[in-house]
């Protein structure tokens, strides 16, 4: 597993590396690479929803979530304000509700209804709002570092637990929603999450810049490997939820696009909060 995981990482590598430092139309790249990530995890949810018999509006979601890219954009690029940009999502998101509702109301089936408007709202929610922050953070800082440090210190939160669960884990956690993770696996992940946020800290040392300073950047990591850890365990939920081990097969070793990019998209806005209360 350990080797089919390091060759699809090391596939995928250079265009993580392209679009996450390109300057090329202020990060325009970025969100149409993140836009294509939202709309394959979309699909998966549809998937597994179909393997449990439930509804999950495809083309309901797949075209917010676009509209939604296309806002952050926009925003991103300063062609409206905040205030603007709320209305906006807020639009979204309300003409998103009115028609998963009016589609549930016409199906005349409504056994399962709740479960279908709330995972359509939690696909939504992930996927159109949740997704897009990621390229915010790189519009904030055009020269990657920022966004270097929030995908680094994900990445190898999750490695990190992964690595030292396999070799030393002892002793499991059965209530959680991803049962083999062990307190030895989470205590890598807070380990080699630290570790690799110093090692963005002192990136700033050698090439004589300044961003974060260093009681800001363990904050960071802090929050960081918190919500990693918890949307890994989310979407753990949603597959054991489905009775399913794996959102999908596209990435070997990892499963789906929404097992490699779980944890990144529930600490996304956790960062980006963050980073703005810090005055950034």
């Amino acid at each position: 597993m350990f080797t089919k995981r390091f060759l699809t990482v090391l596939a995928l590598l250079p265009g993580g590396a392209f679009v996450m430092f390109t300057g090329i139309a202020n990060g325009l790249p970025l969100f149409f690479s993140l836009l294509l990530i939202a709309l394959v995890i979309s699909f998966e949810i549809f998937s597994l929803m179909e393997k449990r018999g439930y509804r999950f509006y495809l083309w309901v979601n797949s075209v917010s979530v676009t509209l939604s890219f296309i806002t952050f954009y926009l925003y991103g690029l300063g062609v409206y304000d905040v205030g603007y940009f709320f209305v906006l999502q807020l639009g979204l998101l309300t003409v998103y509700c009115l028609m998963i509702l009016i589609m549930e109301s016409l199906s005349g089936n409504f056994e399962s209804s709740m479960e279908n408007i709330g995972i359509s709202l939690f696909g939504y929610i992930t996927l159109g709002i949740f997704c897009p922050i990621i390229g915010l953070v790189k519009m904030i800082d055009m020269s990657g570092y920022m966004l270097a440090l929030l995908v680094g210190v994900t990445a190898f939160t999750d490695s990190g637990g992964l690595f030292v669960g396999k070799f030393f884990g002892r002793h499991k956690i059965p209530f959680l929603s991803s049962p083999n993770k062990t307190i030895e696996g989470y205590l890598g992940s807070v380990l080699f999450g630290f570790i690799t946020a110093l090692f963005f800290y002192f990136l700033q040392i050698v090439f004589s810049f300044s961003i974060f300073s260093l009681q800001k950047i363990l904050i960071i990591a802090a929050v960081v490997i918190f919500s990693s850890i918890i949307g890994d365990l989310g979407e753990s939920t949603l597959k054991r939820w489905a009775h399913t081990k794996d959102s999908g097969d596209l990435l070997p070793g990892h499963g789906g696009f929404f097992d490699r990019f779980d944890s990144m998209i529930f600490s996304a806005p956790a960062f980006y909060v963050l980073i703005k209360l810090m005055g950034y």
